[in-house]
């Protein structure tokens, strides 16, 4: 009898460090299987799973939206995601993905580029109306002292 094992995608494959250029590459695919009916990162709802990077490093956010609606990242401050947002509410300059309200389509990616200088507890979420609010949010841990990014 022939048996065939499918994994999910490994930890290590959403997140990389590169502590000589204090470059952490955090990977967030939005509507990735059917949990949360596709209002999920990286196939995770509502904050079960979390990115943590140093303090003062800089992120390169590689987004995809996996789903067949469509989806957007930002990062907000705090651990409750809020009801909107806008570009001016991101906790980081350029934290956001384009087309952040209306969300990118089916298989469209953008690359966000923003340093995280500020310890603390965030949130990436999508800023399409509702979906947040639906469970589409992953943490976001920025640290003082971490020596490298990690995806639990």
């Amino acid at each position: 009898m022939l048996t065939l094992s499918i994994s999910s995608a490994s930890a290590a494959s959403y997140v990389s460090s590169n502590a000589s250029t204090k470059t952490a590459t955090i990977t967030v695919d939005a509507g990735q299987g059917a949990a949360g009916g596709g209002l999920n990162f990286n196939g995770a709802v509502k904050g079960a799973k979390s990115f943590t990077v140093p303090a003062g490093w800089n992120v390169v956010m590689k987004f995809k939206n996996m789903g067949s609606f469509g989806h957007s990242a930002t990062v907000v401050k705090g651990s409750t995601p809020p009801a909107s947002v806008t570009e001016k509410t991101v906790a980081f300059p350029g934290a956001y993905t384009k087309m952040l309200m209306q969300g990118l389509g089916m298989n469209a990616a953008d690359t966000v580029k923003f340093k995280a200088t500020t310890a603390g507890s965030y949130l990436i979420i999508c800023g399409v109306p509702g979906h947040a609010l639906g469970g589409q949010y992953l943490g976001l841990k920025v640290v003082a002292g971490a020596k490298a990014a990690t995806y639990q």
